[in-house]
């Protein structure tokens, strides 16, 4: 009977991880319904120079916030049961030395980013933006012990409020003539109501402490999971930095426009399902049942990258429907976009089994090597228009496959070989 015993537990954890996807998916869900509104709106509301300054201000703004995953969350969510209150006392400060660090270089480097690109507004929106890094600290810890706990359902429902607050925010701001401004100002009230919602989250608070070993060990492990935040965050807004350069202003505000509305979307699904499945895989790790669960977990993921696949196909459809007739040239360019997403979630899940592992300096190799391939067949393209630019990232994306799968074929006759040694 002990199969029996063995089936059950395993079932159970799968239909954890179901559970916590689907509610993570139905709160994103309703909130990508918003974001699809607002999209349309700043569509209408925004000239293609406009739209695209908008989203390379936003794009330097992700890579800015990328120090975040690089702090205390993944180790407050994969630590030992005995780890936990020291790691989360000390996570304090770390978080408050992090945030207060992004805010002051985002806002200190904004003026070289916009004679960069020879656009003054960039400042503006980067400076702007700055001021919600000082919000976060109040509530992280408490959102990284929710999820370690994998209550998705009472995170996913208050994250998809935030979401809402923000996608309204913007299009109400650009109704009214805000501009490119309506983008810092949805993400201002997205950081307010966040603050709000999650001051009272129902975890135990553990409080503030300040052991000098306790926070030289964390910032350690932080270092190397900056490493590979820092590196992903590269790889996916690369071409927006380059393209930012390399096109015109109005070319590049409709490629802009069709990675915001391809990539963008279908990149939203995979946040979530990765925000899902990390906590769960921690949890599988703390039980010892990862390795029996891995075929599971693959098979689980190459369903949900059907949702890619149906929104590559329907992209010639709502499109014209629901943006303004000057977008209508993209359309082609979204559907490769949308595709993008299917080789970058397997990229994503591999890593997020190093992670789990601990294996950081793995995961750093792999990230990095993925970024090399695709900054390699940028330049090797050198793409001088939207199209080639989407062509260039889809080819790109499943280049970087290639090396992942012959570091797996690799890594065991490398095991094997040490231990000859």
């Amino acid at each position: 009977m002990q199969w029996l015993h063995l089936f059950k537990i395993q079932l159970h954890s799968v239909i954890e991880l179901l559970s916590n996807t689907l509610w993570l998916l139905s709160a994103e869900l309703v909130a990508k319904i918003s974001r699809i509104f607002t999209i349309i709106v700043l569509a209408a509301q925004l000239s293609p120079m406009s739209y695209g300054t908008a989203m390379l201000a936003l794009a330097f703004h992700d890579v800015f916030g990328l120090l975040l995953r690089a702090g205390v969350g993944s180790q407050i969510i994969n630590c030992k049961p005995s780890q936990l209150e020291s790691f989360a006392k000390n996570g304090v400060i770390i978080q408050w030395g992090i945030c207060l660090t992004i805010a002051i270089g985002q806002y200190s480097s904004a003026s070289y980013l916009s004679s960069l690109y020879d656009n003054d507004e960039i400042t503006l929106l980067l400076q702007t933006m700055a001021i919600i890094y000082l919000l976060y600290p109040w509530v992280s810890i408490k959102i990284f012990l929710i999820q370690r706990e994998n209550k998705m359902r009472w995170y996913s429902i208050r994250n998809g409020v935030c979401v809402i607050i923000e996608n309204v925010t913007i299009a109400l701001a650009a109704l009214f003539g805000a501009d490119i401004l309506s983008v810092a100002l949805g993400k201002i009230a997205f950081s307010l109501f966040w603050l709000l919602l999650f001051s009272f989250t129902p975890v135990k608070s553990y409080g503030v402490a300040c052991n000098l070993s306790i926070i030289h060990q964390m910032l350690q492990t932080s270092g190397k999971l900056f490493n590979t935040e820092f590196l992903r965050g590269i790889r996916l807004h690369a071409d927006t930095f380059i393209a930012g350069k390399l096109l015109t202003p109005e070319l590049f505000g409709f490629y802009t426009f069709a990675k915001n509305a391809g990539v963008g979307l279908s990149q939203s699904i995979s946040q979530v399902y990765l925000g899902a499945l990390f906590p769960y895989l921690c949890d599988l790790e703390r039980q010892g049942q990862l390795l029996t669960q891995q075929k599971k977990i693959i098979a689980l993921s190459l369903i949900i990258s059907l949702l890619f696949v149906i929104q590559a196909l329907i992209a010639p459809f709502y499109v014209p429907f629901l943006f303004d007739e000057k977008w209508s040239s993209v359309v082609p360019i979204i559907t490769i976009l949308c595709l993008v997403a299917l080789p970058n979630l397997m990229i994503d899940i591999v890593c997020c089994l190093q992670r789990v592992n601990e294996q950081y300096h793995g995961e750093t190799v792999t990230r990095l090597i993925c970024l090399l391939v695709s900054l390699l067949t940028l330049f090797s393209i050198t793409p001088n228009e939207p199209m080639e630019f989407a062509l260039a990232i889809f080819f790109s994306s499943l280049f970087c496959l290639v090396p992942i799968y012959l570091m797996k074929l690799i890594k065991p006759f490398a095991s094997n070989f040490r231990t000859a040694i």
